[in-house]
C-alpha cells in the first residue's frame, strides 16, 4: 500500500522530482568519471604534487555533491509541505509519513543512480582526455572502460548520502507541526550567507 502511494507520488509530482531526479544524475555522473579518471594509470604516472591535487578535488567533490544532494532533497520535501499536512488531516501515522518520504527517496535515488553511472561511464574518456591534457601527458593510459572499483565506490558513496538524506528528512517530518506544514509554502529560506559576491563565488 505504501509503496503504491510512494509510486504514485513520484508520477503525480514528476516536474518537482525531476529537479531532485537531475541533480542527483549530474552528481553521480560527475563523481563517477572523475573518479574513473582519477585512478587511471595516466594519473598514477604523474608528479607526486599533482596527483595530491587530484585526490583533494575529489574530496572537494564529493563534499559538494553530497551538500547538493541534501540540499536538493530538502527543498523537495519543503515543497510538499501541504500534500504532506493532507496526509496527516486524513489520519496517516507519521511512520508511515516517514515511510512514504523514505521509499520516494529510494525510487528516485535508485532510478538515479542507475541513469547517472550510464552517463558517467559515457563521460569519463572525455574527462580522461581533459585532464591529461591539463596534466601535460600521454592518454595511453586511460582507455574507454568500465572500472569495477569505481563503480562500487560510486555506489557506497551515494548510499550513505541516500540515508543520511533519508535521516534528514525523517527529522524534518518527526518535528514538523500540522500548522507549520500547511503555511509552509509562506516561509522564505533563512539567508546565513547575505555576501552577494560571495554566494555567486560559491
Amino acid at each position: 500500500m505504501l509503496a503504491k502511494l510512494a509510486f504514485a507520488n513520484v508520477r503525480k509530482s514528476a516536474k518537482d522530482f525531476a529537479v531532485y531526479f537531475f541533480t542527483l544524475v549530474l552528481g553521480i555522473a560527475v563523481f563517477y568519471a572523475f573518479n574513473s579518471v582519477a585512478g587511471s594509470d595516466a594519473v598514477a604516472r604523474i608528479s607526486e604534487d599533482t596527483r595530491q591535487m587530484v585526490e583533494l578535488l575529489g574530496v572537494i567533490i564529493s563534499g559538494v555533491l553530497a551538500f547538493l544532494v541534501i540540499y536538493a532533497n530538502r527543498f523537495l520535501i519543503k515543497r510538499r509541505n501541504k500534500e504532506f499536512a493532507l496526509y496527516l488531516t486524513l489520519g496517516m501515522r507519521k511512520s508511515d509519513l516517514f515511510k512514504v518520504s523514505a521509499l520516494e527517496t529510494c525510487i528516485v535515488g535508485a532510478l538515479s543512480l542507475v541513469v547517472g553511472l550510464v552517463l558517467g561511464i559515457g563521460i569519463s574518456q572525455v574527462l580522461s582526455n581533459v585532464a591529461a591534457s591539463m596534466f601535460d601527458t600521454a592518454v595511453e593510459g586511460v582507455a574507454f572502460s568500465i572500472s569495477a572499483e569505481t563503480l562500487v565506490y560510486t555506489v557506497a558513496v551515494f548510499a550513505v548520502i541516500f540515508f543520511v538524506t533519508v535521516a534528514l528528512n525523517t527529522g524534518y517530518l518527526f518535528k514538523a507541526k500540522l500548522i507549520d506544514l500547511l503555511h509552509g509554502d509562506r516561509k522564505n529560506e533563512v539567508l546565513t550567507l547575505r555576501s552577494l559576491p560571495l554566494s555567486f563565488v560559491l
